[in-house]
């Protein structure tokens, strides 16, 4: 089975151009579909565009690599507040500021991932869970910088001193999604990412096979919490506002459903969950205090229904529909 992992991926089943051709179509789709949109149907999809880049990143973790984290909201708290504080107090714009924050959070996901050369399964995880407190109660504590439980005030996006309208920051989410989901994508079905599908089959058989396993989870931790300050970082630029208690233990658990929903190991699945359920925190508004109950069903729904996720019947579904568009085309030659 490892062997297999380590030569096929699950991700590979369309051609190359095929699936580039598609995801293009898709983005100029969406571009297009944002000078229609108002304001907050935009808001909506560029929040579910940053939901999306966090829960490939996590996917990458979890999913491909087999690594248990319950720290992933600590890393966009990483993100976030570093891009913000940089632009605060030393002026950094904030296409500078993202990337700044996106490369702190990789290197604190190098030193969470540490532990995980050595620890596994449970353990793990209370090592994640105590990093997202140590996270929270630094964010919590350090008032002057961060503002402590009041929040943080984002400094308004701009480029040359000119504020980024609403449309433009929708274009700048949607290029940043497009970009990771292709980085995962090509990464998934290189060498690297067989080598992560083999590391959760059986680390011992894919040490066997010269695969290092300390190489490659660090480099599945490094890319998980890079993907989550990138994420935390466009979403400090959308929201305008910090709130410590986004970036505590219920938006982590929030992650881990978007991937169980769509599908655990799957990029597609990520994506899939990620967008359908993106807009579920403003549905709850309303009844805000139920929506760890909420989150906590439907976690506990797809795991004993629907273990492999929405990514399945959709598979299935593109399938026959492939299937009938080929059996047309024969039809009308």
């Amino acid at each position: 089975m490892v062997c297999s992992a380590v030569l096929t991926s699950r991700e590979s089943e369309m051609r190359p151009n095929t699936r580039l051709g598609a995801g293009i179509l898709a983005v100029v789709v969406l571009a297009g579909a944002g000078t229609v949109l108002g304001s907050y149907p935009m808001y909506l999809l560029s929040l579910a565009f940053v939901t999306v880049i966090s829960a490939v990143g996590l996917n990458i973790l979890t999913g491909n690599a087999g690594q248990i984290s319950l720290c992933h909201s600590s890393f966009m708290a990483i993100g976030a507040y570093t891009s913000t504080l940089l632009t605060i107090h030393l002026g950094v714009p904030f296409w500078a500021a993202i990337p700044c924050g996106t490369a702190l959070a990789a290197f604190a996901g190098l030193l969470v991932g540490a532990p995980a050369m050595r620890l596994g399964g449970i353990y793990l995880a209370l090592v994640t869970l105590g990093f997202l407190q140590i996270v929270q109660i630094g964010v919590e504590e350090m008032q002057v910088l961060t503002g402590g439980v009041r929040g943080l005030a984002v400094p308004k996006a701009s480029f040359h001193g000119v504020a980024l309208t609403d449309y433009g920051r929708y274009l700048i989410v949607l290029g940043y999604c497009a970009v990771a989901v292709w980085i995962a994508h090509n990464l998934l079905t290189s060498r690297v990412g067989r080598e992560l599908n083999a590391v959760r089959q059986s680390s011992q058989a894919a040490q066997a096979l010269g695969i290092s396993l300390q190489r490659t989870k660090l480099m599945a931790f490094a890319l998980s919490a890079a993907y989550a300050g990138a994420a935390g970082g466009l979403l400090a630029m959308l929201v305008g506002f910090l709130d410590p208690m986004e970036f505590g233990v219920s938006s982590a658990i929030r992650y881990i459903t978007y991937i169980v929903v769509g599908g655990v190991g799957s990029l597609g699945g990520s994506i899939l969950g990620a967008g359908l359920l993106s807009a579920l925190p403003e549905l709850l508004r309303p009844v805000k205090e139920y929506g760890d109950l909420v989150y906590t069903l439907i976690l506990l729904g797809f795991l004993i229904f629907m273990p492999r996720g929405l990514v399945v019947p959709w598979k299935a579904v593109a399938a026959a529909v492939r299937k009938r568009c080929a059996n047309a085309a024969v039809g009308k030659s």
